[in-house]
């Protein structure tokens, strides 16, 4: 065996790791030039806006067609769940 080199030793395989879960939302790779965060700002800004006129007029046109008035409820904060309780208050 003068020819070959020599075959290096096995290594241990180390466990893999757990998957984690996908979480929600779209993926987007920040950008490091300033113009186009600028631009990507706008057109999340202008989506939002486009999106909010757009259920404005739908609950519009629905309301108008109802006998009964619509009433738009709104999602409680979820971070502010706890109000009553102590958080870190000092006992004297």
């Amino acid at each position: 065996m003068a020819q070959g080199a020599v075959k290096g030793k096995a290594k241990p395989k180390k466990p893999a790791k757990k998957s984690v879960p996908m979480r929600k939302g779209g993926r987007v790779i920040a950008p490091k030039k300033s113009r186009i965060i600028h631009q990507q700002k706008l057109k999340k800004n202008l989506e939002v806006e486009i999106r909010k006129k757009i259920e404005h007029e739908v609950t519009q046109k629905a309301s108008s067609n109802m006998p009964k008035k619509l009433a738009l409820l709104k999602a409680p904060d979820q971070g502010k769940k706890d109000k009553g309780g102590v958080a870190g208050g000092s006992k004297a």
